[in-house]
């Protein structure tokens, strides 16, 4: 548009000068027209009506340009360049899922530790989603490959964790399980008292319960003779059946003994025995209860 706009100047100042020059009067100033020499009364006068037309015409010009300018900037299109509506594509970054593999198959966990019960395994070659870490960052929580609905923590010894673990949360462990009430118990020995036989076992408290008395009843079942007895205390006997050690209840993991006196008139060796112990979470058999029966050889 500026460029019209020049070419539209340069034109009307073209007119102005070319007006200029044929105004009436113009030939008697320059004398190309002897017959039209004016008196020398009459040339002021003149010169004046020439001055005035020739002042007249360039006003009329300047308003002619005036016109002609107003009309271009208002009706010259003004070009605006309009945005495309096509959005721009935005590329996002999404930081790659951390995988976990372990050098060494590791047992995956319902907490940190092998207090806690194993609910899969992360075998060599495998890969798992990791979902969250220990605050220590020495065990990883992950999504068990054999079942992506079990969550599960495996130890950080032999795993090798690949992607970005910035963004995992850190997860408190749960509560170590209680262990169900167990025990395990073995033929110890025997000893000879005055008039009879006491039978040792020995039994190990491997469950969460406390266990305060028991009962144990012997067999021999190629003599079918039995004999039982029971206490609130776990007492070991010596050879002569004489007591060297006593545990007033078990608690888990302590090991202690109990035993059940027989009168066996004939040699028991190479007798078949049965025995059959209780224990129970309270004084004098009660509370909560329970029993296994191994049978050996004398």
């Amino acid at each position: 548009m500026g460029c019209k706009r020049a070419t539209v100047i340069i034109s009307v100042a073209f007119l102005i000068f070319a007006s200029a020059c044929n105004l009436p009067g113009a030939a008697a100033v320059s004398g190309a027209n002897p017959s039209a020499t004016l008196s020398l009364q009459t040339l002021p006068t003149q010169i004046a009506q020439d001055i005035a037309s020739t002042a007249a015409a360039q006003t009329a010009l300047a308003k002619g340009v005036d016109s002609t300018l107003a009309a271009m900037i208002t009706d010259t299109p003004e070009f605006t360049l309009t945005p495309s509506s096509t959005p721009t594509p935005t590329f996002t970054l999404t930081p790659e899922t951390p995988k976990v593999g372990v050098t060494v198959e590791t047992n995956c966990r319902s907490g940190p530790g092998s207090a806690y019960d194993i609910l899969g395994v992360l075998s060599v070659g495998q890969s798992a989603e990791v979902v969250g870490r220990s605050a220590a960052g020495d065990n990883w929580i992950i999504k068990l490959p054999s079942n992506p609905a079990v969550t599960c923590w495996v130890w950080g010894q032999y795993a090798t964790v690949t992607g970005n673990t910035s963004g995992l949360p850190v997860i408190s462990p749960p509560p170590t399980p209680t262990p169900a009430p167990s025990f395990t118990f073995s033929y110890k020995g025997f000893g000879v008292g005055p008039g009879y036989q006491c039978f040792m076992f020995d039994v190990t408290n491997t469950g969460g319960l406390t266990w305060e008395s028991y009962s144990l009843t012997v067999h021999d079942i190629t003599q079918d003779i039995t004999g039982t007895d029971s206490d609130n205390a776990f007492v070991t006997y010596d050879q002569w059946c004489g007591a060297t050690d006593t545990h007033l209840d078990l608690v888990n993991g302590e090991m202690g003994t109990t035993s059940a006196e027989m009168t066996i008139v004939n040699s028991p060796a190479g007798d078949q025995f049965e025995a059959t112990l209780t224990l129970c979470s309270g004084n004098d058999q009660t509370g909560y209860c329970t029993n296994k029966t191994i049978t050996f050889t004398f």
